[in-house]
């Protein structure tokens, strides 16, 4: 129980905290930082690279009854364990009757997958394990098939086309979990779980063309060579490659154990176009309460980790580990942004305080032991900070160039007192702790302190309530893409299919290319397309291009590319083309004002245009830092 001289001082603590809007310290600060809302810096802060992973230990009814703090977080991408053979809690064995004749009962996992369609997020089952039908004599849920053609074969494409059939988005189907952790999600052989791959992945490409095939979801570095080489020695599908890491992003091991395994340089060109999924990620394995995670010191490190991975281009996306905290029948980990109850946890609030910030990341200029980032569009403006440096740091902190003249400004907190459930069951959500409406944002700044482990998020923002992350209705998205034939470069490329918004940069390379885009239908006639592009581009090669390319499909594949350019072209381009066509663009146009324009597709489209196309956007060796930010509206 606190002591009332305890909570005297706590109290006191947060009013001088809450008074420092505008008052400077009267010594140097630990910490200056400065932010630049007029300079463009460093990777962007995209949403498209971050979800969320739960084990199968986790109920129906907690999905559901979390799903609004699920869709709060802006996931771009939602993994979890069908457990099959190993059913918990209220879910109810999705494969019953014989090896001879699987029955399915899809009641259960449908509403899972709406539920995260609804979200706004793309579902990523792990098809996992062995049903009771094919569990061997006297076997268990990790032991391989018994009938391993009937679960490549028969089982997994019947939950493709189950899906396909009553048009509910798979964001990717992703074959067993950790196959190569010795007895504990798989007992058989590699060999036997590069044979089952095999022809899961073929049967899931054959009950649905347009189905995304993830894997091996390793839980270490030493298959990632034999499964790599299988899938191109037999011309295997694969879109993404899968692995899992509970380690220090900063710490470089990502890079050593994982980066090469699907470079184009190193294995085969195939793999540019193969995105690599970390789709299984925290900071710790320290899972085992009393411990970090799930204290307001769990949220500093979520964004340290967050910062660290935004800056890993090579890494399409990352699944933390996890949403909920999973309940089992013994020790089960304590991990989740929420607990049991659904409260959200230090972490949590620092998840959607990052999913709320701009995505145009803007220059952040810090002298001192802090670390943050900033960003903003043209109607908020933000600085998160954060502070890993073992005591507590005093900060002073300016907000230069914030695109208007007036507006709100609030700061939240996160540490032992504030957004944090398990330090604090008071103060569990984020709500500013200090404030000042209907300001002028010259000379914006404010001081104070930040505690060890503890987060501080500023933010100005012009009341209007709109804002750049507001969801896009353009078409449907069959798939993202995306190239990156040089996981060493820092060039970054990426699609937000929620907001139809593609991030291009060099990130410091003068020689990189690097390209993103879309297949969608349903498309209006018309798209309106807005790019916003800083640097000085130069034209270094026949291959240098800022571009938009469009490729179309008719019932003979896709017979016509057409890429647009605002000037950064050269007709004796010859780089790969990997989508569409691949091949180069059958029909050049430069547009005049290629920041601004209108594109009517069947104008462009070749006879048979089935109303499919490949949308792409491209940048090579255009010079360092230059980047792009494109937008796709209907006209």
């Amino acid at each position: 129980m606190r002591t009332p001289l305890r909570t005297l001082a706590v109290l006191a603590a947060t009013l001088v905290l809450g008074s420092s809007i505008t008052a400077q310290p009267a010594y140097a600060a630990d910490a200056t930082v400065t932010a630049n809302f007029a300079a463009t810096a460093g990777y962007p802060l995209v949403k498209s690279k971050f979800g969320v992973f739960n084990s199968g230990y986790v109920s129906l009814a907690r999905w559901q009854r979390d799903a609004a703090k699920l869709a709060a977080l802006r996931p771009a991408r939602v993994r979890w364990e069908t457990m099959w053979g190993n059913e918990q809690h209220d879910w109810a064995p999705m494969i019953t009757g014989s090896a001879a004749s699987p029955q399915y009962n899809f009641g259960q996992i449908d509403q899972l997958v709406d539920l995260i369609n609804n979200a706004g997020a793309q579902p990523v089952p792990s098809l996992t394990y062995t049903p009771g039908i094919l569990k061997p004599s006297g076997g268990s849920w990790n032991n391989p098939p018994s009938n391993p053609s009937v679960w490549a074969d028969q089982i997994v494409p019947a939950f493709a086309t189950h899906w396909k059939q009553t048009g509910r988005r798979i964001g990717s189907y992703e074959i067993w979990n950790e196959p190569d952790l010795p007895g504990v999600f798989w007992t058989g052989t590699q060999a036997q779980y590069l044979d089952l791959y095999r022809d899961a992945s073929r049967a899931l490409r054959a009950a649905d063309p347009d189905a995304y095939v993830e894997g091996p979801a390793l839980c270490c570095v030493w298959w990632s060579g034999d499964f790599v080489n299988r899938v191109l020695s037999q011309n295997l599908p694969l879109d993404g490659f899968s692995f899992h890491a509970y380690t220090d992003a900063t710490n470089g091991s990502l890079e050593s154990n994982y980066r090469a395994a699907t470079d184009s340089g190193v294995t085969a060109y195939r793999m540019a176009s193969v995105e690599n999924n970390l789709n299984e990620y925290n900071w710790t394995n320290d899972f085992t309460a009393p411990t970090d995670v799930i204290t307001y010191r769990g949220a500093s490190q979520l964004l340290k980790s967050f910062k660290a991975l935004l800056a890993k281009p090579w890494i399409t996306h990352v699944e933390w580990a996890q949403f909920q905290d999973p309940i089992c029948a013994s020790t089960c980990d304590v991990i989740g942004l929420l607990d049991r109850d659904g409260h959200r946890r230090a972490a949590y609030n620092a998840f959607q305080l990052y999913a709320n910030m701009p995505v145009a990341r803007k220059q952040l200029s810090v002298s001192g032991p802090v670390d943050g980032m900033a960003s903003t569009d043209a109607h908020k403006s933000g600085v998160l900070l954060w502070n890993t440096s073992g005591a507590a740091r005093s900060v002073s902190a300016a907000l230069n160039n914030v695109p208007f003249a007036t507006g709100n400004f609030r700061v939240y907190r996160i540490d032992a007192q504030h957004a944090s459930y398990e330090d604090n069951h008071a103060n569990e959500t984020l709500t500013p702790v200090e404030q000042r409406l209907g300001t002028g944002t010259a000379g914006l700044n404010w001081s104070g302190t930040i505690p060890d482990g503890g987060v501080v998020y500023l933010e100005a923002e012009d009341g209007t309530g709109v804002s750049s992350l507001a969801p896009a209705n353009v078409g449907k998205v069959v798939r993202d893409l995306q190239y990156m034939p040089n996981h060493g470069k820092n060039s970054y490329a990426s699609f937000d299919r929620r907001t139809w918004t593609a991030e291009l940069g060099m990130g410091g390379e003068t020689w990189a290319d690097a390209a993103a885009g879309v297949v969608a239908t349903n498309l209006p006639a018309n798209l309106r397309i807005w790019q916003h592009a800083t640097g000085a581009f130069q034209s270094l090669d026949a291959n240098s291009l800022l571009g938009m390319r469009i490729d179309f499909q008719t019932g003979a594949g896709y017979t016509k590319g057409v890429l647009l350019h605002g000037g950064l072209y050269n007709s004796a381009r010859s780089a790969p083309m990997p989508w569409g066509t691949q091949r180069q663009a059958d029909q050049v146009i430069t547009i005049a004002n290629f920041s601004d324009f209108t594109l009517n597709l069947p104008s462009l489209a070749p006879p048979g245009w089935t109303g499919r196309v490949s949308m792409s956007f491209h940048l090579q060796n255009s010079g360092p830092d230059t980047r792009t930010t494109v937008s796709i509206r209907p006209a």
